[in-house]
């Protein structure tokens, strides 16, 4: 179908002409000012454009019933696959809450979580509600994180202006999946991805090492900074984890109790790379194209530690002491005698 050179009306820029029709997206240079925009083909004719010649309209609605069909038929299997995860669940999940069992050392899981800032107060650094406009635009834009800039994502329909905020806001409220950052310290579950690179580049990750009474730290760094500048803004011990497999990620869940969320201003205290640092290669800052890395029982008593010392005077103060003092019994680790951190950051300056 030959679209270019038809005329459009859009209700926000007015009158246009489509001027490149490639791979479903169709671009509109608009009268005033010249403005070029793209758009989604078919889903933006009807909600956002109207073509002024009539003729095309009939092959445009079969093509959206064609997108239609084939949206109805991957929700039927998506259903599919989550009642039969659940019904497997007693075989797939681990969640043994023995608190006696000394597990291999190398088994807690620090998690590269792209930074979002819903729901940011002076009490959490975000990460419960749906990115800022300014936040979608450079996660996009300049950033170009994969789930951001994929077709699939609402925020990148959004920022194309297939959506109005009111809309992207009610499939928010509706738990339709906008990111899983957005509903991380509501849920308090953290996945493990898809591979992003490699001959494995697109299949689901798998979490292997991790196990009850694992740590969990949740890791961000903020627009335009470096990898250096990582921090933990929040924390939990695992008490549900699937280790994953062909079809699915693996994922893990937080106990109901030892969990501990962090403001900004904490957060940017708790530096990861002061933590952990890459066996093969100490030297280097940057957790890479990995959605995760695996830390010692001590990196993450050191941690819990740290994070005692930024509760102490709050409402957390109580509960950060009893975290680590559970932590380091189910982990065989000295209180008394944790010692000091020895990640890349500590290692550079001595």
């Amino acid at each position: 179908m030959e679209l270019c050179g038809e005329v459009v009306n859009h209700k926000f820029f007015g009158r246009g002409q489509i001027v490149k029709f490639v791979n479903n997206y169709v671009t509109v240079l608009f009268d005033e000012g010249e403005l070029e925009k793209k758009f989604t083909y078919p889903s933006a004719f009807g909600p956002f454009l109207e073509l002024e010649k009539k003729s095309f309209l009939k092959q445009i609605e079969e093509d959206k019933n064609v997108i239609i069909q084939k949206e109805a038929e991957d929700k039927r299997i998506k259903e599919e696959k989550v009642a039969m995860a659940i019904k497997s669940k007693s075989d797939k999940v681990r969640c043994s809450k023995s608190t006696n069992i000394k597990t291999s050392d190398r088994n807690n899981i620090a998690f590269k979580c792209t930074y979002c800032d819903g729901g940011n107060s002076e009490e959490i650094v975000g990460f419960k509600g749906l990115c800022s406009d300014d936040l979608i635009k450079y996660n996009i834009n300049v950033a170009k994180h994969i789930w951001c800039c994929s077709s699939g994502s609402q925020c990148y329909k959004y920022l194309n202006n297939e959506m109005t905020r009111k809309e992207l806001n009610d499939l928010y409220k509706e738990d339709s999946l906008i990111c899983y950052e957005s509903k991380m310290l509501e849920f308090w579950r953290a996945y493990a991805g898809i591979t992003q690179s490699g001959l494995n580049k697109g299949k689901p990750m798998t979490l292997r090492n991790v196990s009850s009474n694992s740590l969990a730290l949740l890791t961000t760094r903020l627009p335009h900074a470096k990898d250096k500048d990582r921090f933990i803004f929040a924390v939990f011990l695992v008490d549900e984890n699937y280790e994953g497999g062909n079809r699915e990620e693996g994922y893990v869940g937080a106990n109901s109790k030892y969990r501990i969320q962090l403001s900004l201003d904490e957060a940017k205290k708790v530096k990861f790379w002061d933590y952990y640092f890459n066996s093969t290669k100490p030297e280097k800052i940057l957790f890479g194209s990995g959605m995760h890395r695996y830390l010692t029982d001590v990196q993450s008593a050191q941690v819990l530690k740290k994070i005692c010392e930024i509760k102490k005077g709050t409402l957390e103060e109580e509960l950060s002491k009893e975290f680590l003092d559970h932590y380091c019994k189910i982990k065989e680790v000295d209180i008394n005698n944790i010692p000091r951190p020895n990640g890349a950051l500590q290692r550079l300056k001595s």
